[in-house]
């Protein structure tokens, strides 16, 4: 396969609570698990998926699935709970801009997403979103387990002169800055629960802090390669 041709400008999204409300989507899957498990095996169920998470060190829908209907006596209400995680519907839970955003910063570099997560249910869940179309397929589509780790291989994976990363975690757009430097501009959208937590803040400060992932329609190019738009941690 021949190498990739090096873009002037990659534009790498991360994908819960940055383009998808990752929040509202699972507080609406708790509230139907409930309903369909009742109470017990609600609670059974999330005690699985912490247990996944704190042995494998990344949320796994289907470790914790296959866990759930090992341990639970009632297979067909199981099959109907794995049936429901499995077709959730990820595209309802889109932020407003998301789709706009990633149309318009195609008309101004490459763009690709890049995730946290499961290397079985995330690429799903991105594609059932839609997301994987979005940016033009699965090729531009990069999960990790850890990818505050794996900033090299992005960068091999999908070759650039300069990045933008857009995400709603400061900690990792400081990881992002202290590991490229001036090659990448971060953008902190302030959307999901770490919007507001004062733990999830980390040095270097966001190069541009926008309220809203739409907002990012509102930019030129010249705003991501010069960062005169930044206003660190204050906002416009």
């Amino acid at each position: 396969m021949p190498d990739k041709q090096i873009s002037h400008i990659v534009f790498l999204f991360d994908v819960d609570n940055t383009l998808l409300d990752n929040d509202r989507s699972k507080a609406d899957m708790q509230a139907e698990l409930l309903r369909l498990l009742g109470d017990k095996g609600s609670k059974r169920f999330w005690e699985l998926y912490e247990e996944v998470r704190e042995e494998m060190d990344v949320v796994s829908y289907p470790e914790t699935l296959e866990r759930f209907a090992h341990d639970w006596k009632d297979k067909e209400v199981a099959r109907k709970a794995a049936d429901l995680i499995d077709n959730w519907p990820y595209k309802e839970y889109l932020y407003p801009g998301s789709l706009p955003a990633l149309k318009y910063l195609t008309k101004i570099g490459e763009v690709g997403i890049l995730s946290d997560g499961d290397s079985d249910y995330q690429p799903r869940k991105i594609a059932n979103a839609g997301l994987t179309e979005a940016v033009g397929g699965p090729a531009d589509v990069l999960i990790y387990t850890h990818k505050e780790t794996c900033f090299e291989d992005v960068m091999k994976r999908l070759p650039g002169r300069h990045y933008v990363l857009v995400e709603d975690k400061e900690k990792l757009l400081a990881s992002a800055k202290e590991f490229m430097g001036d090659r990448v501009t971060t953008v902190w959208v302030k959307q999901g629960h770490y919007a507001h937590d004062p733990k999830a803040y980390r040095k270097p400060d966001p190069d541009i802090v926008l309220e809203k992932i739409g907002d990012l329609c509102a930019l030129e190019k010249s705003d991501f390669i010069s960062k005169q738009y930044s206003k660190g941690r204050s906002n416009p």
